[in-house]
C-alpha cells in the first residue's frame, strides 16, 4: 500500500483490439495504472451500475466472507482440460461466452474488480481470464480482502448469488498467451525465448503432483512430475509483496525489490528482447501472477502457457526434466 500506491489507482481501462500487439499492452508505471486498482478505490464503485467485484478464491473461502454482491470464479477452475486440447484456451470461445455473461453476469462494457484474499495469484488468474476474453475494464484490486476487512469496509458471507445474465462477446487476445507448439518451439530456442516456472520448487522437481479440472465437476490427478526442459524455476512467491495475505501490503514487491528479481533471472539467461513464457499447474494463478509482476517491471515480451502443466504433464508425448 505504500511505494505502489500512486500509480495503483482506479483508472479505467483503455479500449483494446482483440489482436494486440506487444506494443499496445502497457508496461511500469502505465501498466499499474491500467490494471490495478487500489481498496479504497475499489470502494467508491461498490454498488455502482454495471460494476462487478469477482472473487478469484475457493468457493470455501467465498462462503466465508466476501464483498458485498460479489460472484465467484476460482481461478484454479477456470481451466478444463478438454477445452484445452480442442481450442488451445482455458475455455472454448463458447463456453467462456456463456461463462462470462451468465454465471458472472459480465457483458463487454463491466467494469470487473478481480480479488482474492490479498496473496494475489486468484486476482490475477481472474483478471488475465477476463481480459483474455476480450474484457477491457478489469483489474486486480491491490491488497485484496485482508485489506478491505481491516479497513472496516463491508463483507458478507454465504454462497455465490447468480446475478442477471448478461451477453458477453468474447474477443480472443491471442498474443499474451502460448500454446504447447510454441513452448516446444521456444525449448530449442532459447536465443529468443526464456521459460519461467513460477510453482513451488516440490512441483518443479516432481515430487509434487496436483490436480486440475478435465471438464466441468471431474478433477484428475497430473500423471507426471517434473517441469518444461530448459524452464528456469522462480516461483510466484519472489514477485509477491504479500505471499501471507495480510492487510494494508501491497500484491507485488516495490519497483525497486521486483528489479532485483529481474537482475537474477538475467543471469540465468533472461534478457530485455526474449519472449517471457511463464506457467504454472493451469496457467490462471502463479503463471499470471508472474506474467504481470513482468509487465510491471517492464518487460514487454511475456506471455502465459495456459496449457501449464495440467496439458504438459498430462501429454506423454512431451518432454520433461526433473
Amino acid at each position: 500500500m505504500k511505494k505502489l500506491k500512486k500509480v495503483m489507482v482506479a483508472l479505467a481501462g483503455a479500449a483494446a483490439l482483440s489482436t494486440v500487439s506487444y506494443a499496445e499492452v502497457p508496461t511500469g508505471e502505465e501498466f499499474a495504472k491500467k490494471f490495478i486498482i487500489s481498496v479504497d478505490g475499489a470502494k467508491e464503485l461498490l454498488g455502482k451500475p454495471n460494476v462487478r467485484f469477482v472473487d478469484g478464491d475457493s468457493p470455501k473461502k467465498f462462503k466465508e466472507k466476501h464483498i458485498p454482491g460479489s460472484v465467484n470464479a476460482f481461478a484454479h477452475d477456470l481451466h478444463y482440460l478438454e477445452d484445452i486440447k480442442k481450442c488451445g484456451l482455458p475455455m472454448c470461445p463458447e463456453r467462456a461466452a456463456k461463462f462470462i455473461g451468465e454465471e458472472l453476469g459480465i457483458d463487454n462494457n463491466t467494469h470487473a474488480i478481480a480479488y482474492d484474499d490479498g496473496r494475489g495469484p486468484n486476482a490475477s488468474g481472474v483478471w488475465f481470464f477476463l481480459y483474455l476474453y476480450g474484457l477491457d475494464n478489469v483489474q486486480m484490486m491491490n491488497g485484496g480482502l485482508a485489506t478491505w476487512e481491516a479497513k472496516g469496509y463491508p463483507v458478507e458471507s454465504g454462497p455465490a448469488k447468480k446475478p442477471p445474465p448478461k451477453k458477453f462477446v468474447p474477443h480472443i487476445r491471442k498474443e499474451i498467451i502460448a500454446t504447447k507448439e510454441e513452448v516446444l518451439k521456444a525449448i530449442k530456442d532459447k536465443e529468443h525465448y526464456f521459460i519461467l516456472d513460477a510453482r513451488r520448487f516440490q512441483e518443479y522437481t516432481g515430487k509434487t503432483l496436483l490436480e486440475a479440472l478435465e471438464k466441468p465437476g471431474k478433477h484428475i490427478t497430473v500423471k507426471r512430475g517434473g517441469h518444461i526442459p530448459g524452464a528456469v524455476f522462480a516461483e510466484w512467491k519472489k514477485f509477491a509483496g504479500n505471499p501471507s495475505g495480510k492487510p494494508d501490503r501491497d500484491l507485488f514487491k516495490n519497483l525497486k525489490r521486483l528489479k532485483k528479481v529481474y537482475k537474477k533471472l538475467k543471469k540465468k539467461g533472461l534478457t530485455p528482447d526474449k519472449t517471457v513464457i511463464t506457467y504454472c499447474h493451469v496457467g490462471l494463478g502463479r503463471g499470471s501472477f508472474v506474467f504481470a509482476a513482468l509487465k510491471l517491471i517492464g518487460h514487454k515480451k511475456v506471455k502465459v502457457y495456459v496449457g501449464s502443466w495440467d496439458e504438459w504433464g498430462n501429454d506423454p508425448n512431451l518432454p520433461i526434466e526433473k
